[in-house]
Parts: C-alpha cells; sequence; structure tokens
C-alpha cells in the first residue's frame, strides 16, 4: 500500500469511529486533475463517486475505495462522457448524465442489483437531462431539463418512463435534492434573479424560498439526518460551502479558503461533507467537518 493510499485507509477509520471533535481538513485525492460530482456509491461510506476529466472532452465516472485508497474507473470501456451521478439511499440504482453527441446529454437509470439500465435520450440540438435526484423510496427520479426557453425540473419512474414536467416556473430550475423521507426538494432556482434556494413538496407544490443572496446559492444537497442543506455559494465574494437548516435559519459557513470549494457532499452521518476544493493549487476531493 503506497502513502497515499494509506491516508485514505486512516480516513476511513476516522469515520468509523465517529470523533466528536473538529478535525482539519483531509485531502482525499492527490492527483490534481479537474473533479466534480462527488457521491458515495455505498450506504456505508466505504465507496466513493465523482467525475474526473480523464482526456481534454471526456469526463469519466471514477470509484474510490476509502479503505484502500484505490481509485478506478466505474466503465472502464465507455468512451462517452460521464458525469452528475445521483445514487439511491440503498445503493441499488445509480442515475447519471452520459453524453450522445454533440453536448446532447441523456439520463442514465441503472440498476446496480441485477444490471439493467433505462434512459432517458437527449432532445434535439444542445440540450438535454441535468442533475439527477433519486427518491428515498426509489420511485421517482427528478431531474432539470432545458424546454420552451427555460430549464424545468422533470420528474420520472425508477424505470425512465412517463416523464413528466414537475415544476414550471421563470428562469432556471436545477440541482433537486430530496429531504430524507422524500416529502420535500430543495432545489436552486433564478426566478427571482439571482440563483436562491426554495423548497418545496415532492409533488412540486407549496414553493418557499429559503435563501435570498445578490450572489449565487447553488447546488444544495439535503442531510442524511434531514437537519441541514449544504449549499455553494459566492455570497463572501469567493466560491465556499456553507449550511442552512430547511426552514432558512441557522445559517453557517462551512469552509473559508482563498481558492474555491463545491460540490459538497455529505456522509451518511451528516458531520461531515466531502467537498471539491482548489485549495493547494489543484483540483482534488476532501474531507471537511460540518459542525
Amino acid at each position: 500500500m503506497n502513502r497515499s493510499h494509506l491516508c485514505v485507509a486512516l480516513i476511513a477509520g476516522l469515520w468509523l469511529t465517529q470523533l466528536s471533535f473538529a478535525a482539519e481538513p483531509i485531502r482525499l485525492t492527490t492527483d490534481g486533475r479537474v473533479k466534480r460530482d462527488p457521491v458515495f456509491l455505498k450506504p456505508d461510506g466505504s465507496e466513493l463517486l465523482f467525475s474526473v476529466l480523464d482526456q481534454p472532452k471526456q469526463l469519466r465516472l471514477m470509484k474510490l475505495t476509502l479503505a484502500s485508497g484505490k481509485v478506478e474507473p466505474l466503465h472502464p470501456d465507455e468512451t462517452r462522457s460521464e458525469f452528475e451521478p445521483a445514487v439511491s439511499r440503498d445503493g441499488r440504482y445509480l442515475a447519471f448524465v452520459q453524453n450522445r453527441g454533440n453536448l446532447s446529454l441523456a439520463l442514465v437509470i441503472k440498476d446496480l442489483m441485477n444490471g439493467t439500465q433505462a434512459d432517458i435520450p437527449p432532445g434535439g440540438g444542445f440540450s438535454g437531462m441535468h442533475s439527477p435526484a433519486i427518491a428515498p423510496d426509489n420511485s421517482r427520479v427528478l431531474y432539470s431539463y432545458p424546454e420552451e426557453g427555460r430549464q424545468h425540473l422533470f420528474a420520472t419512474g425508477i424505470d425512465a418512463k412517463q416523464p413528466t414536467r414537475l415544476v414550471d416556473s421563470s428562469g432556471v430550475n436545477n440541482w433537486p435534492s430530496f429531504s430524507p423521507d422524500g416529502r420535500q426538494v430543495v432545489f436552486s432556482s433564478t426566478r427571482d434573479g439571482d440563483y436562491d434556494l426554495y423548497v418545496m413538496k415532492s409533488d412540486g407544490t407549496d414553493v418557499r424560498r429559503l435563501t435570498e443572496s445578490p450572489k449565487q446559492d447553488i447546488r444544495p444537497r439535503w442531510s442524511p439526518d434531514g437537519r441541514r442543506i449544504a449549499f455553494t455559494s459566492n455570497r463572501d465574494g469567493n466560491y465556499e460551502i456553507y449550511v442552512v437548516t430547511p426552514d432558512g435559519a441557522g445559517l453557517s459557513r462551512i469552509t473559508n479558503h482563498a481558492e474555491q470549494d463545491d460540490y459538497a457532499c455529505w456522509h451518511h452521518e451528516s458531520r461531515r461533507l466531502v467537498i471539491v476544493s482548489e485549495r493547494d493549487g489543484h483540483q482534488d476531493l476532501w474531507l471537511v467537518d460540518a459542525p
């Protein structure tokens, strides 16, 4: 086991011990390549999935095994870009975006238990699905899709059938994330100007504004315990990670670094986040506390 693998193995041990004190940020990858979209592949937090710019024009899904530090392609023979993965709470389903050519993006929903796959093909031109989110009961997948000059939120069955428009408003609606009980969804929208966070019932009703900032509040992620929502914002100048409670109170800043921090992903115990950070001059995955 090399030094970087040993470091990651030690990190996994720290998670298992559920340390109660704040720790310094810990670097999970060291190659410095462009990364995005971290999400845990296993419910126990033993494997992490993320996108990496593997070639100048290809984003590849990569799997990081925390115990060994091994990083490997999820689909080694795939030549098309794949990114924005979402994993069901039980680890059975994986949804992601796949480039079918000329930036025409399809939504792929894969059953990891039996190996079957369903998809929604891209529409015409430079368009397609973005930002899938799987319901906690595995009944539906939400995603963002441009239509009629706006970007709406849609819902489809786990079999990728019967897509229906869930959110229809002005501007861009993107990055949906379910509450752990599946009753609510947080998302980001420009309906009132800049990107802010909004919460709605999972059927698309009772939309309410959660944040109000003259800057950009993007990529929200609901914590597994349901108590907080992590998101990226440049409200203080630089892009950093923040958390807020579902009622809009309790806003706090998690990261404070000269370089950009983005793409927050909760660990299952809801006290730590994996983020993509450009600290140390390279773009890598880091583990940070979220007290």
